[in-house]
Parts: structure tokens; sequence; C-alpha cells
């Protein structure tokens, strides 16, 4: 057709002769038909094609590119999934959408053209977080785990760490407390150090972060875990522990429209799994066991003995009860090819478990990110981040003045109040008659019981809860700017300023009172605080990354300098012999502005400011061939300042090599093996050396001089002088920790991508540990030093397992992962036998049993006498002395005690079902550990009529059954040392099913003639069900917070199941 036309054209030209005079006008016309014909030519050239883009499950996919082949002509696909599009002849469309499988599809002569998209299993060219840079998954030789926003929405949780459980091998999530606000704390690869500093570094957006709590799931688009030290080794002295890089979303929209999106979530909270302790009738037959007149006693409490249930107090009911959470966020996102951004507004309001409003917490918090193109060589942009937040607590964890010790050890004959002063114990009549005000009355006017039965350490939870009045809150701004300048392809400049601006206060007031010789505080007590702090850093780095034919080359050069400061400043004030501190009462009252000036008021008053910084250079140089072979080369070099390390130690250099094979992009396994058998098998090996700079403040080195603090005499002359002295021995070659990690991976693909495959052998050797010793007076007399004294070993393998399918139009997927470990201290100054922890795990418990940090053994390692069982003939306790000779408990010396266990899982693991059929989705999701152990230490021999657990009950050694476990009740009830033995240490094994969500996602079809984009409802149980053989309240939560007393139970707030009800609505 188009020749015909052509022809035409050229015969009319050859019909006129050149030797003709044309006039004007005719030119013009003869022109203008020429034009009008040529453009009938080229519109015969091409032609629209519309069509329409769906998923598997027949839904309309938005912003899918369609590409005419060989050509930048292009559309995107609409709300509808629809498109438009004029093409060539012979025209080929390229269809794509990220996660999804690139399709080809001929035109033609074709009019109309429907393509259904499936997801891509392979997602090799998916892009992966590192270091100061980005690469593609298949180039990553280093051991990263990633976590998809996809991974982390639904979840119940409003902390951005602990939305890491169970989905990444290599990482623990350790809940130390299930309180509202409570963060979790991360630990990668082990625990590599004596000190608390245990966590990982934490990147947000760029930028070095004290914590991830202030993070809603919702905002973020992906988080990488860096886990071993070639990965991390581009964060150097910082990066000991691994580190997680967290990126937020951004507003590119693929369809160009923009969107609106508004989630809701109510929670129906209450108590998890509920301990197994004494009710009323059990707790008086296991008393009578244990050789008390329980009919006597009981009578004389005025407890009728025949009529027990009528006196019972189930304290667990009393303190806990259900409660509702909500969470609100609105998101705001819209952007085009110049530019985009995204706006999240996140609101939490939780009011936690225990009755009334004194664990609460409340959070608002915003994040705007931004960045615009000014031109095709500089973008520039910005990520904010601002948090309000407010938090109420209550005392737990603790041997005196906890609320929920005593609602574990409170016998179940104590009433929870007195109507009157006729009922009170002897000795608080006495108070009473003393000292009335500090008999406390309850809000429902009457008086806190206690027991008749024993002198318990804290006296009643509610009275704990109710006489302490503490409040925190803070407000921070966290923000990154940046410019991006890209001169030529390949090349990328960048200069990044972070910040991070903080203010913290907190209010404590307490009462004095009084319910018996341990239960009791004489004075008045107020304090305050304020904190203020800035954090910046300025980074500046380029990114060169290039394809030239087989060959990849990649580069990165940089430097950053950062500066901390704080400036805190706290007040209290007491009062003495009970005298009230205070110029007014009631709660308006309760601040340091009202504190009185009265001679027994004491008032204290500190501040301090400390400041930080640190100069760092570091580059990557990254080389690919063919796809097959990938080697990467990182370097850092970091220094600090003087409060951390002398000037001559204070340079760090923490290089990593590592190195990739892709096997099954090789010829002799492609010819042989389908690669819809094999999809992928890579092979990764990486050797680096990272550092532990978080262990070192306060010029650790050198030795403070103590002005004036000590009386000297001089000669003869008997009086005395004011002298100084130094508070320590000096020690100049004081230096970090670093690790040294050994890294071997293989990643493996089968069935066309379906089924995935990822393990991991690691080694990794920490030196330089920091330990406190106390020199011999013949070289030093004050104090101790601290010296790099100390070697740790943790090694282990990770696996990562994943399967996705789809039968008809049901599509699911099972991921798993699991992480062994192996932790061992390998070395430790020789002139140090141990370092011992708290005894009994938190002071002032009454158990003999510790922690303790020893060559040959697991970090923090349980040290407890070994109980053997029970002497079939007598029900005596027996016990496997130092020699592993069987001996009495009166037999035992403190030099019998041994190492009998850890609190730290050998294994960690996790668990993920997804299923889609249509609209409706199922996601089942569990976690757990197992090898470690957990040690109560509730019972206290003193005090044997407290409450406890029934497992001892049930168990128990009686003339009718010699083949019990645990002994006579009567030998071991004031047996110290069978209650510091393993028979007081369980299994902390456990299997939770974090999350069981049901959604139904309503017909596009039918929300779109409501302007209605998506609406999603879905119901969720979350922390539900645990499966462990733990008699005690929470398995995950049984511990306190510090690290070298994990795994002690004393009483800590549990996990709360919950019932989450949600609504998702985009606009």
């Amino acid at each position: 057709m188009q020749n015909k036309y052509l022809k035409f054209t050229i015969t009319i030209f050859q019909s006129f002769q050149l030797n003709l005079i044309l006039t004007n006008g005719m030119k013009k016309v003869i022109f203008i038909l020429t034009m009008l014909l040529v453009s009938i030519g080229m519109s015969a050239q091409t032609h629209t094609v519309t069509g329409v883009v769906t998923d598997v499950d027949h839904e309309p996919m938005v912003g899918v590119s369609i590409i005419e082949k060989g050509t930048s002509n292009g559309a995107m696909t609409d709300l509808d999934g629809k498109f438009t599009l004029k093409v060539g002849p012979n025209a080929t469309l390229r269809i794509s959408y990220i996660g999804y499988e690139t399709q080809d599809v001929k035109v033609g002569n074709k009019t109309s053209v429907n393509v259904v998209l499936k997801e891509d299993n392979l997602q090799l060219d998916e892009v992966v977080v590192v270091g100061y840079g980005t690469q593609k998954k298949s180039d990553v030789t280093g051991s990263v785990s990633s976590v998809s926003a996809d991974d982390l929405k639904g979840l119940a949780t409003t902390d951005a760490g602990a939305a890491l459980q169970g989905k990444a091998a290599g990482v623990q999530i350790l809940n130390t407390s299930g309180a509202p606000g409570a963060g979790a704390s991360i630990r990668i690869r082990g625990y590599s150090s004596n000190s608390g500093n245990l966590g990982p570094l934490l990147i947000v957006d760029g930028l070095k972060v004290d914590n991830i709590q202030y993070l809603d799931p919702s905002m973020i688009e992906s988080m990488e875990v860096l886990k071993d030290a070639a990965s991390a080794a581009i964060y150097g002295a910082q990066a000991g522990n691994g580190v997680v890089l967290i990126t937020t979303k951004n507003g590119a929209v693929k369809d160009g429209q923009p969107k609106v999106i508004y989630s809701f979530k109510a929670i129906n909270q209450r108590l998890g799994k509920t301990p197994e302790i004494f009710g009323a009738r059990d707790w008086v037959r296991y008393k009578e066991l244990s050789g008390y007149d329980m009919k006597t006693i009981c009578e004389a409490a005025g407890v009728d003995y025949d009529n027990l249930e009528k006196h019972e107090t189930n304290w667990i009911d009393q303190v806990f009860e259900p409660s509702w959470a909500t969470q609100h966020s609105v998101i705001f996102q819209d952007g085009n090819e110049k530019g985009n951004f995204f706006t999240s507004i996140n609101y939490v309001n939780n009011d936690g478990i225990v009755v009334g409003k004194k664990d609460t917490y409340q959070r608002l918090s915003a994040q705007l990110n931004a960045e615009y193109k000014l031109y095709n060589w500089i973008r520039v942009g910005t990520n904010t981040s601002i948090e309000r937040w407010k938090t109420k607590s209550v005392p737990h964890q603790s041997a005196y003045g906890s609320m929920l010790t005593p609602a574990l050890l409170l016998d179940p004959l104590t009433p929870v109040y007195w109507d009157s002063v006729e009922d009170f114990t002897t000795d608080m009549k006495t108070q009473y008659d003393k000292n009335p005000s500090t008999i406390l009355v309850a809000p429902n006017g009457k008086y806190y019981a206690t027991s008749k039965f024993q002198m318990d350490d804290n006296g009643n939870p509610l009275l704990q809860l109710d006489r302490i009045h503490s409040s925190n809150g803070g407000f921070t701004v966290r923000g990154t700017g940046f410019m991006d300048l890209m001169p030529f392809k390949g090349f990328i400049f960048t200069s990044r300023f972070s910040y991070r601006i903080s203010q913290s206060n907190s209010h404590n007031y307490s009462e004095p009172y009084y319910m018996n010789g341990q239960a009791k505080a004489t004075d008045y007590s107020i304090s305050a605080s304020a904190n203020n702090n800035y954090y910046y850093q300025w980074e500046n780095f380029a990114n060169y990354n290039n394809d030239f034919g087989k060959h990849k080359v990649g580069a990165m050069v940089g430097m950053s300098y950062t500066q901390y400061k704080s400036d805190n400043v706290s007040a209290s004030a007491t009062g003495t012999e009970g005298a009230e501190i205070l110029k007014g009462t009631g709660s308006k009252f309760q601040y340091l502005d009202y504190v009185n000036s009265a001679s027994t008021t004491t008032k204290s008053i500190g501040n301090v400011i400390n400041m930080s910084t640190s100069l760092s250079y570091f580059g990557r140089v990254m080389y690919a061939y063919d796809n097959r072979y990938n080697v990467q080369f990182n370097f850092r070099a970091d220094a600090f300042d003087t409060s951390k390390l002398p000037a001559k130690k204070r340079w760090g250099h923490f290089p990593s090599v590592s190195a990739g094979w892709t096997a099954s992009n090789e010829s002799f396994v492609r010819d042989h093996i389908n690669p819809d058998v094999l999809s992928l098998l890579k092979f990764r090996a990486s050797w680096g050396r990272n550092g532990n700079i978080n262990v070192l403040s306060g010029y650790p080195y050198a030795a403070p001089i103590a002005y004036n603090q000590a009386w000297y005499q001089y000669g003869d002359n008997p009086d005395l002088f004011y002298g100084s002295y130094p508070t320590r021995m000096a020690n100049p070659d004081l230096r970090w920790e670093t690790s040294e990690q050994f890294d071997f991976g293989i990643d493996m693909r089968f069935l066309n991508g379906r089924l995935s495959a990822g393990l991991d052998y690691y080694n990794k050797n920490t030196k330089d540990l920091l330990v406190t010793i106390t020199p011999i007076p013949e070289v030093y007399a004050n104090g101790t030093t601290i010296i790099n004294a100390g070697k740790v070993n943790n090694r282990g393998f990770e696996m990562e397992l994943s399967w996705r399918d789809r039968i008809g139009d049901v599509s699911y997927s099972i991921s798993g992962n699991m992480s062994t470990l192996r932790n061992r201290v390998t070395m430790l100054y020789e002139d140090v036998d141990r370092i011992s922890g708290t005894e009994g795990g938190v002071s002032g418990c009454n158990n003999l049993a510790y922690s303790a940090f020893e060559q040959g053994h697991s970090i923090w390692y349980f040290r407890a006498y070994d109980y053997a069982g029970v002497d079939r003939e007598t029900g005596a306790p027996t016990f496997r002395n130092g020699a592993g000779e069987i001996v009495a408990s009166s037999e035992l010396t403190p030099d019998d005690m041994k190492d009998v266990g850890s609190s730290i899982p050998r294994l960690t693991y996790g668990l993920t079902l997804n299923v889609a059929w249509k609209g409706l989705d199922l996601t089942v999701f569990g976690t757990g550990v197992s090898g470690n152990k957990i040690f109560n230490v509730l019972y206290r021999a003193d005090t044997p009529m407290r409450n406890s657990l029934k497992y001892y009950y049930e168990n128990a050694w009686t003339p009718d059954n010699r083949g019990a476990s645990m002994p006579d009740p009567q030998q071991v009830a004031t047996d110290r040392k069978f209650w510091s033995s393993t028979a007081s240490m369980f299994n902390g094994a456990y299997f939770k099913i974090k999350q069981i969500q049901l959604g139904y996602t309503l017909p596009a079809k039918l929300t779109r003639k409501a302007y209605v984009k998506t609406l999603r409802f879905f119901v969720s149980l979350d922390d539900f069900f645990t499966f462990s053989s733990y008699p005690g309240m929470d398995p995950e939560t049984a511990t306190t917070s510090s690290s070298s007393s994990a795994g002690y139970d004393i009483g800590s707030y549990p996990t709360m199941k919950k019932v989450t009800f949600g609504a998702t609505i985009g606009f």
C-alpha cells in the first residue's frame, strides 16, 4: 500500500514538465497535495493496539510497563489494567513489572492484546541494599538476608526490630519484656562480647540510629541484614555485631496516579501463657507434704481449713485483665519521572494488660520522604522521621519493689484487700499505731492485704502498682538530606548529611509504705531528668558501576565524619524518717518545683556533658565476569577521639574480601542440566574484620584523679591533709574489640525458581575483649583497671528454604529458616579464673546459682549445683559433686558448682505459610528456639510458704511414688542448695505461632465504582499459641534485661496474646 502511494506521488511530478512556467498559487497547491499524500502513506505504517494486563488471579495490574521493543514508544496500564498504544508494522511489545516475568508479545496485525503476567520466582536482577550503595542479588558475594515489605505487612507489632523475628536465618530477636513500648533486642550470629553492647549497627536511610522501635513496619520498603564480616566491614569499628540496613518507602508510583492509603487495627490483648502455680487446695496439700501443720496455721490466719475455696485468691486474675490497643496509619504517595514524595503518619495507643493505666504506650510518628531530579545529572532528596512518644511502666524483673513477682509468689489464701485495721497482721497493727500514713489505702478505700503465712518481699502486687508514679516521654527528629551528581553513565557522587536530635524526660514519685519487715519503704522520693542529645554525620562517597561486554566493574570510595553530644540534667529529693517532701498533696504537686525546704529534705542535682567524634575513610572494588565469577574487596579505616582510645591507638583498619562462583552459568552445567530443573547454583566465600567500639567510653584507658578525696599524713606531723589519688591504673595500650569471620555459602534455585535454598557456615572469632581486673597490691593499691584479655568464638550453620507454586487459582508459598550456634570463650586473662555475675541472677535473690564468663564455656553460662535425682528409698535429693560422685546436699561445697547450661539458644528457627485464593489470603507465621535453659529463682528457701510451681508437687516423691523426678517436699522445703541446683532449671525451648491472619480483598471492579482502589479486611491471632514445657509464665520473656543475667526468671512482663481486627482502604 505504501509503495502505491509513493508511485502515485512520483507520477504526478513527472506529469509536469520542468520547462512549464507555474504560478505561485499552483506551486502551493502541488506542495500541499504532496504532503497530504505522504502523510497518508506514513499513517498506513502504524495502527492502534489496546489490551488488558492481569495477574494469574485475573485481577487487573496497575502501572505495568508496555514498550514497543526497539523503540522508546510506550505506555502504562491504568487502574483497570488497560492500555492503548500506537505501534508500527510487525511490532513486538515488551511487557514488564517488578517481581513478574517479562513477556514479549508479537502484535502483527492484531488490534487487541491481553496478557497474563506470572510472578518471577528467580528474581536474579533484584536489587539488594549494601553499605553505601546497591548491588544486584546475582552479584552479592557476602551473606546478606533480605526482608521485603511483603514479609512485614499485616504484622501486629509496631516495632521494626520485633518484625524481624523468624524472618532471617542467623538473627535472634530477644523480647525481654512484653510490656507496651518495650523494644526488642537483635542478636546476629551469636554473642561476641562480655559487655552489654551486643546489638548490631542500625542504619535507616543512611543514618545511624539509636533504635528502630520508632519505625512502623508499614513504612519499610526493605531490611537487609549484613551477617558476615565481608558485608559489614564497610562499616568498620561499629559493625562487630553485624549491621541492619533499613530502607523506608518512597513515593514512586507505577501508574502515575497518587495514592492515599488508610489502615486501622483494633487489638484485643490478654495474658497468653498462664503460669502453672498452685491454687488454694493444692498449695495447702503441698505445704502439708513439706511438713507443715496447715490446719493449725490456717486457723491462726483466720482461714477456714474445710472451706479453702471461700478464701482463694487468683493473683494472676487480679493483676492482669483484657485490654485494647489501636493503631492508625495514613499514607500519601505520588510522583512522576522527575520526582516523588511519600508521607506516612502513624499513631499507636497501647494500654497493657496490667490492671489500671500504669502500663501504657503512646506514639505519634511521621515519615516524610521526597526526591526530585533537577536535571538528568543531579538529584536531591530528603528522608525525615518525627517521633513523639510517652510511656508508663510497672516495676518488674527485680526481687524487691516488683509488681509482677508477688503475683507469682503470694499464697492463694491471702485476700487482695482488708476492710479494717482489725484484719491486719500483728506487725502492721504495730506500724499503724506508730505511723498510720505508711499503711496505704487503696483507691477503693480499703487496705492492701498481705500474707499471714509468710513475710513476702513485696507485700501485695497491687500496692506495688499503685504506690509508684512513673512516666517517660520524648521527642526525636531523625533526618537525612542528600544530593546525587550523575555527570556520566554509571557514575554517582553522593553528598549526604544526616542528623538525629533527641529530647526525653522522666518523672518518678514514690511514697513510704509498710506491709512487713521486708516489704517497706521509709521515705518519700521524687526525681526527674531531662536528656538532650544530638548526632550528625556528613558523608561523601562516589560509586561507579559499568558493563564492558562480559566484564562488570564496580568501585566506591568515600569518607564520613560524625559527632555526638549529650547534655543531661537530673535532680531528686528524698525525705528522712518518713518526712513529707512536697508542699501539697495530689498528682499536680508531684514535681520538683513543689519540693519543700524542710531540714529533713535532701536534694541532689546532676549534670554532665559528653561529646565524641569520629572520622572514617572507606572503599569497595567489585569485578564480575560473564555472570559466573565475582570478587569484591572492602576496606575501612576508622578513628575516634580520645574519649574512647588513646591517640596512638585511635585508628583501626578493617579489610574484607569475598568471592562468588555461579556454577549454573557454566556451559558444562547448562548443557547437561535443564535450567527448569537447576535454575541457580552459586558458591560464596568471604573473610573480613570488624570492630566493636560501643564498649568503650569515658576515657577507659586513663587514670582519673580523685581530687581531694583522701586524707594524708606527712612525716611525723600527726595532722591530716587533703590529698588526691588515681581511681584506677592507666592502660595506654587499650584497644577496641575486633572480630574476624569466615563465611562459606551456597545459593540454589530449582524447578524454575519454585524451590530456593541457601546454606551458610560461619566461624567468627572475637578478640581483645575488655576485662576489668584488680592489680596486685604491690603494683597498685586503689581500684581496678581495664585490659584487653578475652577471646570468644561463635560458629554455626544457617539454612533458608522456600517453595512457591500455584495450583489453579490457588497460589501458595512456604518458607523457613534455621540457624545453629556454638558459643565459647576461648581465652581469658590468666590471672582471672572466671568473671562472676550477680548471685541468683538478680540482686536480693536468695538463690546461690549465678552466671559466669570463663574460658572453655559458653558466654555467661549458668553455674549451679548438679541435681542427680531422688533417693528411691528416702525421697532425699542427690547431687553430683565436682568429681562426679553422687552425694547428699549436706556434702556439697561451692567448689561443686559447675556449668549446667546456658540461656543462649543453640537453634533458632522460623516458618511462614502464605496461601491466596482469589480475594482471600491466609498467613501463618511461627518461630521458636531450642537448646537454651531457664533458671527459675522465684522460690526462696528462707520463706518456704510462698507460692511456687505445681511442677514440684506433681512430680514429688511419696512412699507410693518412688520413681518420681522430684524429692520429698519436706526434705527440700528449706534446702537452699536444692533450689540452687538444676532442679530449678528448665528447658527453655518453645515454639510460638506468632500470627494466623485471614484477609479478604474486595474485587477491584466492585470497589472502583465507589472510587476506591483497594479495600481489604482482616482478622489475626497474634502470639496466640505457645508450645513449651516450661511451667512458668512466658518462656520468651522469662529473663532479665541484663546479658550477664540472662535466663533468670524473677517475674517478667509476659507477651500478650492478641486478636486483631483491621482494615486497609486505598484511594
